[in-house]
């Protein structure tokens, strides 16, 4: 019988510490999990769900308005914010702290800065509202769906809406927008909103 014994000898860890560390990506890792199993319900506005006040739909702007709620759920024990417990597998948990550890910016997928300027509907807004605004509880649902001619004539309440950072002039009440949402749709407005 022959044992074989591997052992690494290499003992250069600063070497090690140079390696990159791979980023935990907002869209591709953390919002999946937002969307989908445990917190699905947040994005269904239908049976089982539609009786509970936390039904809202989960959107891109919204997680990252709500960054101290997720340290306090998986840092702090603290449970979820919402209703109910609701667990996440150690895999999802070890995504979202290791996303929280990385710190600002948060949306870094997003190249890290937030450009603007050349906004169309087609090519920036549209995106942004599919994202951030249309979903089952929201616009598309049992409010009216905002297509580029609704948007153009709403524009002074869309106005509003982003002087507001979110915080005012919303017909359906307060909006969590980030910073680089709020600079694209002024930006569009101020290029008198271009297809």
């Amino acid at each position: 019988m022959m044992v074989y014994m591997l052992s690494s000898c290499y003992q250069n860890n600063d070497d090690l510490a140079q390696l990159p560390v791979e980023k935990v990506s907002f869209k591709k890792d953390v919002v999946p999990i937002m969307i989908s199993g445990a917190c699905g319900c947040h994005n269904l506005g239908e049976e089982p769900y539609a009786q509970f006040s936390h039904k809202d739909t989960i959107f891109y702007d919204v997680i990252l308005a709500r960054i101290a709620k997720f340290d306090d759920w998986v840092n702090k024990g603290k449970g979820h914010p919402g209703m109910g417990t609701v667990y996440l597998t150690t895999s999802q948990a070890y995504t979202i702290k290791k996303w929280l550890a990385q710190g600002p910016p948060y949306d870094a997928d997003d190249a890290g800065a937030c450009t603007t300027g050349g906004e169309t509907y087609t090519a920036t807004i549209l995106p942004i509202y599919n994202t951030t605004c249309k979903g089952g509880s929201c616009h598309g649902g049992p409010t009216p769906n905002l297509d580029y001619a609704a948007m153009v004539a709403k524009k002074s309440t869309l106005q509003a809406i982003m002087n507001s950072n979110g915080s005012s002039g919303h017909p359906g009440g307060t909006l969590s927008l980030t910073s680089c949402t709020v600079s694209k749709f002024k930006s569009w407005l101020t290029l008198n909103m271009p297809l």
